[in-house]
């Protein structure tokens, strides 16, 4: 698999950490430099944890949080995917940077990792942009995705 910027990936049969639960997992690649992937980890979740008020497609922020709401059936990416529910991506702590070989390697010992597309470049550098709003971003990534965003 090519990693590249804005590639949308579904990993099966991801064990999730927080409750051992076995589910679709779905990740973006922001940005990649020739060693790692900046991806956003824990992507999606059809659940309004935050009870945020007024959806919108698009970037927002809630009580200092910000997240990207993407509704059921919007087609995002050069292959027509759409999530099957409204989907949330809340940046808390989920942007991370992850070495090539690394990925690689659990992908194939342990994933099932199937692309579902690219974004454009347009949507790529709106979630960017959103992503730096937060401040649970380490600093070093934030610096990446700033450098990343003004090259697009």
């Amino acid at each position: 698999m090519e990693w590249k910027p804005g590639l949308i990936v579904r990993i099966k049969n991801y064990k999730f950490e927080d409750d051992n639960t076995i589910r679709d997992k779905y990740a973006i690649v922001l940005c990649t430099n020739d060693a790692d992937a900046y991806l956003i980890h824990s992507l999606t979740t059809s659940q309004n944890n935050l009870l945020v008020p007024g959806i919108q497609f698009g970037c927002s922020v809630y009580n200092g949080i910000p997240y990207y709401f993407i509704p059921q059936g919007q087609i995002i990416g050069d292959e027509q995917f759409s999530f099957e529910k409204d989907t949330y991506i809340f940046f808390r702590n989920n942007v991370r940077k992850e070495s090539y070989a690394k990925f690689e390697a659990a992908s194939k010992a342990l994933f099932n990792i199937i692309s579902l597309g690219v974004l454009s470049k347009e949507e790529l550098k709106r979630i960017i942009k959103c992503a730096l709003k937060s401040k649970f971003i380490p600093e070093e990534i934030e610096k990446e995705l700033a450098t990343f965003k003004a090259s697009l």
